[in-house]
């Protein structure tokens, strides 16, 4: 019986963070948990796994999130003109593949920003000291 009882709650602190970007954005689940994914997503391949691993593990469900991230085409848009300038574009090609994700989602640029803000209250109520600095370090293109 435990066992439910802790499935439960994850899913519920993980609809948390969800939930505040859908009722603070105005977005639907799809989107909150796709921006979600597409920020993770970048702060993942900036940061690496091991130096991820703080943000993941204080995040439930992070998985689902990160496969919620829409699968961009490399090709085209923004981050596929900048993936042809080689190491220069990498940083901003990770940005830009947010934008990309964004756009792909419905969801206006604008709200990046106001997107990780939600992550990094989440990260400071619920994740140890330093875990909101290795987000903003991952998400460095983009701020």
């Amino acid at each position: 019986k435990k066992e439910e009882t802790q499935t439960q709650t994850t899913q519920t602190e993980n609809n948390d963070l969800v939930g505040s970007v859908m009722s603070q954005l105005g977005l639907n689940q799809g989107q909150a948990e796709g921006g979600l994914g597409s920020l993770l997503t970048l702060a993942k391949s900036t940061l690496g796994s091991d130096s991820f691993g703080p943000i993941a593990s204080a995040i439930p469900g992070i998985d689902t999130l990160l496969g919620a991230a829409p699968a961009l085409d490399t090709d085209s848009g923004m981050s596929g003109l900048l993936s042809k300038t080689g190491d220069l574009g990498s940083s901003l090609q990770g940005g830009a593949q947010v934008y990309d994700s964004f756009e792909k989602l419905g969801i206006s640029k604008e709200l990046a920003k106001p997107m990780v803000d939600i992550v990094k209250g989440y990260l400071d109520a619920n994740a140890g000291e330093g875990t909101t600095d290795l987000l903003m370090q991952g998400l460095g293109a983009i701020l």
